[in-house]
């Protein structure tokens, strides 16, 4: 008989009954559409519903996913691939080793993969072998993606913020550990408890770990060493209360920081008892320390970011900072019916105290000065130094001229007490205050309060209002 002629009904007669995974997909979408008998019952599937809720991908364990650039790159060029890979029985879970077949049976109109058909036998009853076979390549798989997560989150390490970063570390000890829950957590400082920053498991989600000996992340940061508990039952370090209200068994905790500190612990539990290899144990340990080059960098790009807008003696805001606050306060009182004002502060007689005690005891009288102007304002007003004895205080959401002078004269009568030394250090200031009208521009501000600043000075009143 031609193949031509061959009745359709007869070869899916030979189809359904035969021995080995006959399927019939589509290439872009993985949807199934055939599955023999065979085919349902080396996987688990009891009928037609349950093959039409699969698609072919889900069919393969990771061996299957490491191999699929392979499976393409041949079904693209050469229309099919042949070779051993492993199923997943969708019941148990079971790995199902196996020889596949696989080829387009269809193509697009541009020449592409439309349909593919596989066939696959199951090889387990060459146990020994297939044995050796899933134990190499499921290393290969585990090694493929534990490369590819470290990578991952090295990446985050160098550009990514904190968040992403931490939620990244997480996600890659739960999964590559295959933990139930795994957890970021930031140790408190004199020993206090270790807020939880990123979290990924079961629910509900934790927010801190008791510190010390009072939990397994605490103990870990206290002693600054990787802990493995296998089983919570016989653990005597340390308190294990609260892996039993989770219903935990197991878990490893790896300090995140350097020798000499701990900056945080990253966590990862099971609710079963195991053993954790060493592979898994120094796949944590990498997790951890690309977290420390992480933290590392993003804490030093936030102290650079601190110090290029605020003045390196009193730790106020500097001019930049000062200019971005005015900005961002005429923005707002565009929408509202509240004002924004600027008071220029400049000390009396600063000059002259410095050249006749000294930079250091004039530095001292600044750094308290700062303090105190910052103990007279209004809660969202920003207090900045802006120049040697010169200081800018930016009072958003001003009801009135006379809320903006009540401010100025708490200012104006301020006191520095004696310095360091015991030195008499009494000075005054000169206050110029603007407010901004409805177009209103940070530079008019500055302009008017540094003109009001200095008719203050010259009349000897304390302070001026702008006009």
């Amino acid at each position: 008989m031609e193949p031509a002629a061959a009745d359709p009904r007869l070869l899916l007669t030979v189809i359904e009954r035969a021995p080995d995974l006959v399927a019939i997909s589509d290439y872009d979408s993985g949807r199934l559409r055939y599955l023999n008998p065979a085919g349902m019952h080396l996987m688990g599937l009891a009928d037609e519903a349950a093959v039409g809720a699969r698609r072919a991908p889900e069919f393969f364990t990771d061996v299957g996913v490491v191999q699929a650039p392979e499976m393409e790159s041949a079904l693209l060029e050469q229309g099919q691939w042949e070779g051993r890979s492993e199923f997943r029985h969708f019941v148990t879970g079971e790995p199902i080793p196996v020889t596949v077949s696989i080829f387009v049976v269809q193509h697009t109109e541009d020449h592409r993969p439309a349909v593919i058909a596989c066939i696959a036998q199951d090889l387990r009853t060459a146990q020994e072998h297939e044995q050796r076979l899933h134990t190499a390549m499921e290393a290969a798989a585990y090694r493929a993606r534990e490369q590819q997560a470290l990578a991952e989150l090295s990446r985050l390490a160098v550009d990514g913020d904190l968040h992403d970063v931490l939620a990244g570390a997480a996600d890659a000890a739960a999964a590559l550990v295959g933990v139930n829950c795994a957890a970021v957590a930031r140790a408190g400082e004199s020993g206090g408890v270790l807020r939880v920053l990123a979290y990924r498991g079961q629910p509900p989600a934790l927010q801190a770990f008791a510190a010390g000996a009072a939990s397994q992340p605490g103990y870990a940061a206290a002693v600054n060493e990787t802990i493995i508990c296998p089983d919570r039952y016989g653990e005597h370090r340390f308190s294990t209360d609260t892996m039993k209200t989770r219903g935990l068994r197991s878990g490893v905790c790896v300090p995140i920081g350097s020798a000499g500190s701990v900056w945080g612990v990253l966590t990862a539990h099971s609710v079963r008892p195991r053993e954790y290899s060493d592979r898994e144990v120094m796949f944590l340990l990498s997790v951890a320390a690309v977290l420390a080059a992480a933290v590392r960098r993003i804490e030093a790009e936030e102290g650079l970011r601190y110090q290029s807008v605020h003045d390196v003696l009193t730790g106020l805001p500097n001019r930049a900072l000062a200019h971005r606050r005015i900005d961002v306060a005429l923005e707002a009182a565009r929408r509202s019916e509240f004002g924004v004002a600027v008071l220029l502060v400049d000390l009396d007689g600063f000059k002259i105290l410095n050249d006749r005690l000294g930079h250091a005891v004039g530095d001292d009288a600044l750094i308290r000065w700062a303090e105190r102007l910052q103990s007279v304002v209004r809660p969202a007003d920003t207090v900045a130094r802006i120049g040697g004895d010169e200081f800018l205080i930016v009072c958003p959401e001003i009801g009135s001229v006379e809320d903006a002078i009540a401010v100025a004269t708490r200012v104006t009568e301020l006191q520095v007490g004696p310095g360091s030394g015991g030195r008499g250090l009494r000075f005054t200031a000169s206050v110029g205050i603007a407010l901004a009208g409805p177009d209103g521009t940070r530079e008019s501000l500055i302009r008017r309060a540094d003109a009001a600043m200095y008719q203050a000075k010259a009349t000897g009143s304390g302070f001026a209002v702008a006009p």
